[in-house]
């Protein structure tokens, strides 16, 4: 059961991070798809007003544009966080455990042993 949801959690992060490369690929290609770039862009020039003791300054939209393409650069770091999750969670369940396997063996071995000698000595 354990080796199922390995799978299953390895399967979801596959999907997840092809998932993710296209759509981040997409918001590459037309960042103004994107939502937070596309409220970044659109701020109206009074939100993008600072007010210094020289005057007021306007910040242009190419800051903002740069902010925009950063989270779409973060968002990217995001996903491949959360699928290097999914992987390694889904690899480490999958993993026989070692441990049991030579318990399981030894156990076996001396049980082999008892049978095959019936208590004898070999001597």
């Amino acid at each position: 059961m354990t080796k199922l949801i390995g799978y299953v959690f390895l399967i979801l992060g596959i999907g997840l991070l092809l998932m993710g490369i296209n759509q981040l690929g997409l918001y590459v290609q037309k960042p103004e798809t994107f939502p937070i770039y596309q409220a970044l862009i659109s701020l109206p020039e009074s939100d993008r007003t600072l007010q210094l003791q020289q005057g007021s300054m306007v910040l242009p939209v190419g800051f903002f544009k740069i902010s925009g393409m950063l989270s779409i650069l973060l968002t990217a770091f995001l996903l491949v966080s959360v699928v290097r999750l999914l992987v390694s969670t889904g690899v480490g369940m999958m993993k026989s455990n070692t441990q049991d396997l030579a318990r399981q063996l030894i156990a076996e071995i001396r049980k082999q042993g008892k049978s095959d000698y019936d208590g004898s000595d070999l001597s």
